[in-house]
């Protein structure tokens, strides 16, 4: 969240200092005294936790920050002599310089170089340094003394115990809002009426409060415990420094936050604009495509089932366009690390979900394409089934098991689609299956039987007629295939299995089997293989000629 703008006023105090500097600059770099300069170098001298005066130039071989820090060291050394009287606190000349004397402990020497850069003499410049350092060895001394710690401890255990107090009171606060709220949860159903229940439910909106309630408990005790924390701190020298500089930095956080949102508030209301505007959008989009695919209103080309999907696909798109232009009125859209958070998942989501996208575009293709619609049946690749659902990333197909199958629909895209439902209807779904009879069978007795098997069978249609054809001429057999209608896919391997075994029982009651011969035939002696109605009334197979080697003539003896 943004800081608030600079003022007209802050500008032109802040423009009036840079020409300052640039003046004080100038007149340096022409052999003028160096004082801006040397007053930007100054170092504070802190005193516990406090801020006792700068100094503005170093000595000897000390610069000004480790100046700064030897005198630091000194008067807390001075402090620790409680023996010596603060009135033994006096200035002594040395000719050029003034040291200020404790005693016998030296806190700090003045030289006119310093006191010329401040725009003081010397004298004065040890008066005031002198003041400022009685004035805080005359605390301190108060500070550590036994009453001053006792006091400071008691009301130390004091705020501590009311804390504790206040502790315990919040916890229990805390519990008792949460069952309150529970004998509530059976009532919200009746706040939130029925359809709002549905989307919300009563015990997630009570839990919901009761976490809110939570927060608030953490947050006041939290508060509570860092103004407690700051009045302990400040009881004590040691830490006086820590609690200003926990006042400072809360007073500076309070004030951070309370300007950037008062800063923000226009582009809060900006961005609120843009939600509510999205929204009705989104509404009067969805509201047309409900139209669509309820039949109320028709476009040419534009097929129901494609409703739903162009509705999420617009929807989609409204949500990316109102991101796109509420990002810049966000709280620290305009900073590097918010810029390279959103390089990084850039590249995260692009590498990782390749996947996904290819998904998706497949998904896109299959809704336009109308491959196949709900509850139809199906064969992708190697899976057959009914189609139960289908989005943007899979589809789902139950099969004639009842095993729910999931395929990603780049894999659906990739191979071949059989749907066995879509004509079923209007032309019906041609069933067939084959048998082979041996050749003594005539062919047209063949036809028969199967068709009577056809007609026998629950869910073959008489229209259109089933029909037979002779599919191969094998060396001891014809391949025989019947070919029957259905207009109900969904029972296709059941309707097969009956049709299977009305063929059985039609050949079996006409004496014709159902077999595949193979002949070992001798041409000359065996019966030939052609039907009776096509051999003469006479025909008598042939008999085996069988020739007999002739025995020579033994020889007379």
């Amino acid at each position: 969240m943004k800081l608030p703008h600079p003022s007209p006023r802050q500008i032109l105090s802040i423009f009036s200092s840079m020409l300052l500097l640039l003046a004080c600059g100038t007149g340096h770099g022409q052999g003028s005294p160096g004082v801006a300069s040397e007053v930007l170098e100054s170092a504070p001298v802190m005193f516990r936790g406090t801020t006792l005066f700068d100094v503005s130039s170093g000595i000897g071989s000390l610069g000004v920050a480790e100046r700064a820090q030897a005198i630091e060291r000194r008067v807390g050394t001075a402090a620790q002599d409680a023996e010596t009287p603060l009135d033994a606190l006096q200035a002594v000349e040395r000719g050029s310089s003034t040291d200020l004397l404790l005693g016998q402990h030296l806190l700090l020497t003045i030289t006119d170089e310093e006191a010329a850069a401040l725009g003081r003499t010397r004298a004065q410049l040890a008066a005031d340094r002198r003041v400022a350092l009685a004035t805080a060895l005359a605390r301190d001394r108060q500070d550590r003394s036994y009453r001053q710690l006792l006091l400071s401890a008691a009301m130390s255990a004091a705020a501590l115990l009311l804390f504790a107090v206040f502790a315990y009171a919040l916890i229990r606060g805390t519990a008792s809002a949460g069952r309150r709220i529970e004998r509530l949860r059976p009532r919200l159903v009746d706040v939130l009426g029925p359809r709002l229940s549905r989307l919300l439910s009563p015990a997630a909106i009570a839990d919901a409060l009761f976490g809110m309630v939570r927060l608030l408990a953490l947050i006041t005790g939290l508060v509570v415990f860092y103004f407690v924390l700051q009045f302990v701190l400040s009881r004590f020298p040691w830490t006086r420094g820590l609690a200003d500089e926990l006042m400072e930095n809360g007073a500076d956080a309070l004030s951070w936050l309370g300007g950037g949102l008062l800063g923000y508030l226009p582009k809060a209301l900006n961005v609120l604009l843009i939600i509510v505007v999205t929204r009705y959008l989104i509404r009067l989009a969805r509201w047309g495509f409900l139209q669509v695919e309820r039949g109320s209103v028709t476009l040419s080309g534009f097929y129901p089932e494609w409703a739903q999907p162009t509705y999420q696909i617009v929807r989609f798109f409204m949500l990316a366009f109102a991101a796109v232009a509420a990002f810049p009125y966000l709280p620290g859209s305009g900073s590097e690390g918010f810029r390279g958070i959103s390089l990084l998942l850039g590249v995260m989501v692009s590498l990782g979900a390749a996947s996904a996208v290819a998904n998706i575009i497949a998904g896109l293709v299959l809704t336009y394409m109308r491959p196949f619609r709900l509850g139809e049946r199906v064969r992708i690749a190697d899976t057959v089934g009914d189609v139960i659902g289908k989005d943007l990333f899979v589809v789902r197909m139950r099969t004639i098991k009842n095993v729910d199958v999931t395929i990603p629909n780049s894999l659906v895209l990739a191979n071949h689609i059989v749907n066995y439902s879509s004509s079923a209807e209007s032309h019906g779904l041609v069933l067939h299956t084959t048998v082979t009879i041996g050749y003594d069978v005539p062919w047209r007795r063949v036809h028969e039987l199967l068709l009577e098997a056809a007609r026998r069978t629950d869910g073959i249609v008489d229209q259109p007629v089933p029909f037979v054809l002779q599919t191969g001429l094998d060396d001891f057999y014809p391949r025989y295939e019947l070919n029957a209608f259905t207009r109900d896919p969904g029972r296709m391997s059941v309707i097969y299995s009956a049709l299977h075994a009305n063929i059985q029982d039609a050949f079996n009651e006409a004496g014709v089997e159902i077999m595949s011969p193979h002949y070992v035939a001798a041409r000359d002696g065996n019966r030939t293989a052609i039907p009776d109605d096509y051999l003469p009334k006479n025909y008598q197979p042939a008999g085996f000629a069988l020739n007999w080697p002739r025995r020579s003539p033994t020889p007379q003896g």
